[in-house]
């Protein structure tokens, strides 16, 4: 049976025992501002806003597989698309989700704080995984390290520790020593690896949650409603009404799909934060037990949203679409007719300007230039900045950071990171430790030689 520890304290806990809690969540009142009831269910129905999208997703794809819906349904999907395919300059630079379709992928990260340095490769192929590595520590030394994840072994060499390359068989039984005196975490371990390797599995999963988002969006049934004028492009627009009801059962069905690939698939690997995420779907289940059917109007104009309209229990949200240069280049986000959010956007030759305000107040604002990639982000009235670059070049996607302010003071940090197709790995090379079949006199061995006993 694996045991889990508590890393603050390192007591076991128990099963069936209540996940310990963050230290930062502990404190009897609320934060400033926030208040348990009113805004809480609000805050929720926010929330929803996004699996209606989803839903509405899966109906797009059943929708041309099946030809299954109505033309209402139909005016619907295509209202969705083309919203969402008409797209800002910043958007479509964050569109580097075809490289991922790529048999092998380079992931790259490096940061610099205060003369720390560290740069990382996540090398991924179908039949192995590499991370190579190098952190510079100030008047210390420069550590690199290589490692490999194959379809049943974990090779790690790291020069600065040692010339071996120490090998892991996560596929195997171990030896009786690790058995003896690491038994439980090496069943975690191997889970971990298990996890990481199998893409394949995870797909599956991942499948199974898509499917279950079809088959929802397959029960929906659309209809006509009254048509209503909203402001679209700066003017008003009468635009036709089409009606369709959200249940509790369909949220629930996607929530425990969802909650089942996070069991099957992720957990393993959040560890111990994997407490707090479970926390999130219990918080969830909670709202679900109290939720009524939604009934949700999409306003069309020209093909596109102009708003969506969600009812529940006497609450109306709505999320409308203004337009501009596009449909969502100014959005507003309204509870019972009371604005909550709202979106400014304006394109000034190359560059787009964002504001973003909350109940009135102006709390961030975005200036990107899309020619070449500069971006500043501006928050609580100036006192945080974020300065850099994001740009997306046929098969590769870079970002980075070269300026933060935080409180009014500049924080001596920098970083960066890109997505590209292709890898080119690293063949480790080196005299072999094998831990996972270690004896108690290997290890002592090779403790001594390491100067650690």
């Amino acid at each position: 049976m694996n045991e889990q520890f508590d890393p603050a304290t390192g007591e076991r806990i128990q099963e069936n025992a209540e996940a310990p809690q963050p230290y930062f969540y502990q404190t009897s009142e609320p934060p400033s501002g926030i208040q348990p009831d009113g805004k809480k269910k609000k805050g929720w129905i926010f929330a929803v806003i996004a699996v209606i999208v989803i839903v509405a997703a899966g109906a797009v794809f059943a929708a041309v597989k099946s030809g299954f819906f109505s033309s209402d349904s139909a005016k619907v999907v295509a209202a969705i698309t083309n919203t969402v395919n008409d797209t800002d300059y910043m958007t479509s630079s964050l569109k580097f989700g075809s490289l991922f379709v790529s048999d092998e992928l380079t992931f790259s990260f490096e940061s610099e704080a205060q003369g720390y340095g560290m740069e990382f490769q996540f090398l991924y192929g179908k039949v192995q995984k590499q991370v190579l590595g190098s952190m510079d520590v100030p008047d210390f030394t420069t550590v690199d390290f290589q490692a490999e994840l194959t379809e049943e072994q974990l090779r790690v060499l790291v020069p600065a520790v040692s010339d071996y390359v120490f090998t892991y068989d996560y596929t195997k039984p171990k030896s009786s020593f690790m058995q003896e005196n690491f038994g439980y975490r090496l069943d975690t371990l191997d889970e971990m690896l298990q996890t990481l390797y199998s893409a394949k599995r995870d797909t599956e999963f991942n499948s199974d949650l898509v499917k279950t988002i079809i088959e929802e969006g397959q029960k929906l049934e659309f209809e006509k409603a009254d048509a209503e004028e909203f402001e679209v492009d700066g003017q008003d627009r009468k635009c036709k009404g089409i009606s369709t009801t959200i249940t509790r059962d369909c949220i629930q069905n996607i929530m425990d799909e969802l909650e089942t690939v996070y069991q099957e698939s992720w957990s393993t690997a959040y560890g111990y934060y994997g407490y707090y995420i479970e926390d999130y779907f219990d918080e969830m289940e909670e709202y679900l037990d109290e939720m009524e059917d939604f009934e949700v109007t999409f306003f069309i104009y020209q093909n596109k949203l102009a708003c969506i309209r969600i009812e529940e229990d006497g609450e109306e949200a709505e999320l409308r679409f203004l337009g501009g240069n596009t449909r969502m280049q100014n959005m507003q986000l309204l509870f019972d007719g009371e604005e909550m959010l709202r979106i400014e956007g304006e394109n000034v030759e190359s560059t787009e300007v964002k504001k973003l305000f909350v109940e009135g107040e102006e709390t961030a604002s975005l200036e990107y230039d899309q020619k070449n990639g500069d971006l500043d982000i501006t928050m609580d009235g100036g006192r945080t900045v974020l300065s850099g670059n994001v740009f997306l070049d046929k098969d590769i996607f870079n970002a980075s950071i070269d300026k933060t302010m935080v409180d009014g003071q500049f924080i001596d940090a920098k970083w960066g990171m890109s997505i590209k197709k292709g890898a080119s790995f690293e063949k480790i090379e080196g005299t072999e430790f094998n831990l996972s079949q270690a004896a108690q006199q290997d290890m002592e061995e090779l403790l001594e030689e390491l100067n650690l006993l």
